[in-house]
């Protein structure tokens, strides 16, 4: 029986480098994360117009971690997957990232001390195409007083300029920047998670699949919050940013929500840009974090009607302090007599009921349009049948703050109630003022007057 060799064109190896990464860059990302998982407490990215230099002080390589580097989809990581220094939760996983990096620049150099020795790999993109092997030169050399263990990464030949803001915001999303003992450094500035000032709700989730942890936080400011959103992070790497479905329940304080959470357990699809979203891991996360979320918003809506509540309640104390300041000032409009003694009943009545009927002033509102489109004017039974229909009107909407005022022997109500965006703006009965806080204009000026 006769075999075949499998082989793959080298051309394959820059195309899939290339093709399972979105932008250039994420070579950087690899190679801190690479960091991270070697132990190291500080790295260091410094761009210029001709290099990229990668440099940290993690336990670095020697011949054998080199040539672990540089297989592809390696499986040490997954075996070892927790460090030995700082027992970090190894974040490489596929091992093809490096090979974005040929898309950014010609060649790249990867030179690492170890223990009494320095090693050094370059690895040129035309030479190594051109070549009929696929193995790379190692040079080793001993150390000199100088030198230090951990990695560096020079990235020569550029073919593309890269942008330090986008570098930095890239880099905030995408390693490990909240890890203890963790600094990055992108052309000396240490680059650090964006504080938002609010309250903060710790999430903290044992599942059969593993640990679900985090915070939650409500911003104080909405303008503080780049992006509503929980970050959402494997090994402490952010995949993507969720409201779980929530923001189309809730309109208002969906602004002020930011935090992160991380859950090493949930699987990703092949290029780490997102999670597979129909397995049970995530679907479980997904109903958890769903419940968490909910709870915070509701929170948020009750407070702020609970504010609102007490704000409404001072304006409409200060507004019936001036209409009792204004009759006192002008007698001739306070009402005298039987028209008191009238008034103070019918408001008794329409306010015992605590609420207004729609219906009925909507039918009020159509018999009135019928008998000005009749050019008839209403008769005096028509009148008298109209009031005691009034009288008998009855509410059944609860107001949601009820202010009183007396002036003499007149007592006079101002309430806000809840009669929905097609109802009256506002209602008279007897001595009674309801306003709809539903309405367009009320909406409008709340609105304006009470920014979230």
């Amino acid at each position: 029986m006769q075999n075949i060799k499998i082989t793959v064109d080298k051309s394959h190896i820059f195309t899939l480098g290339e093709k399972m990464y979105r932008e250039s860059i994420e070579f950087i990302r690899e190679l801190v994360n690479n960091a991270y998982d070697a132990d190291a407490t500080e790295v260091f990215v410094n761009i210029n117009d001709n290099k990229i230099v990668i440099e940290d002080d993690g336990s670095g390589m020697n011949e054998n971690g080199m040539e672990q580097f540089f297989i592809i989809g390696n499986e040490e990581k997954k075996i070892r997957n927790v460090s030995p220094r700082f027992g970090r939760k190894r974040i490489g996983q596929f091992g093809i990232g490096k090979f974005s990096a040929l898309s950014l620049a010609e060649q790249f150099i990867i030179q690492s001390v170890k223990g009494k020795y320095k090693y050094s790999v370059t690895f040129d993109k035309d030479d190594w195409q051109k070549s009929e092997h696929w193995s790379l030169p190692i040079t080793k050399e001993e150390i000199s007083p100088f030198d230090k263990e951990g990695t560096r990464v020079i990235l020569n030949k550029l073919t593309k300029k890269i942008s330090l803001n986008e570098t930095e915001k890239y880099l905030k999303q995408s390693v490990p920047i909240r890890a203890k003992k963790f600094s990055i450094y992108l052309n000396n500035k240490k680059i650090t998670a964006k504080f938002v000032t609010g309250k903060i709700i710790p999430i903290q989730v044992k599942t059969l699949y593993g640990q679900i942890e985090g915070e939650i936080i409500i911003a104080l400011n909405s303008g503080d919050v780049d992006e509503p959103g929980i970050e959402c992070r494997v090994k402490q790497v952010f995949i993507k940013r969720s409201l779980f479905g929530l923001d189309k329940k809730y309109h208002q304080g969906i602004a002020r929500i930011t935090g992160n959470v991380n859950a090493d357990f949930l699987p990703l699809i092949s290029s780490r840009s997102d999670f597979i979203i129909d397995s049970p891991e995530y679907k479980l996360f997904y109903q958890l974090m769903n419940v968490k979320l909910d709870v915070v918003l509701s929170d948020i809506k009750n407070q702020r009607e609970t504010k609102n509540i007490k704000k409404i309640t001072k304006e409409l104390q200060e507004v019936m302090q001036n209409i009792r300041e204004s009759l006192s000032l002008n007698p001739d409009f306070i009402p005298q007599g039987k028209a008191v003694t009238r008034l103070k009943k019918q408001g008794k009545q329409e306010i015992a009921a605590a609420g207004i009927n729609l219906s009925q002033v909507e039918t009020d509102k159509k018999n009135n349009l019928n008998q000005q489109d009749s050019g008839n004017q209403p008769s005096e039974k028509q009148e008298d049948k109209k009031e005691q229909e009034e009288e008998k009107e009855k509410i059944d909407v609860k107001p949601l703050i009820m202010k009183k005022i007396r002036l003499q022997k007149l007592g006079i109500s101002c309430g806000i109630v809840s009669l929905g965006e097609q109802g009256p703006e506002v209602v008279s009965q007897g001595n009674a003022v309801y306003i709809n806080q539903d309405h367009p204009i009320y909406q409008k000026f709340y609105k304006i007057g009470c920014p979230e």
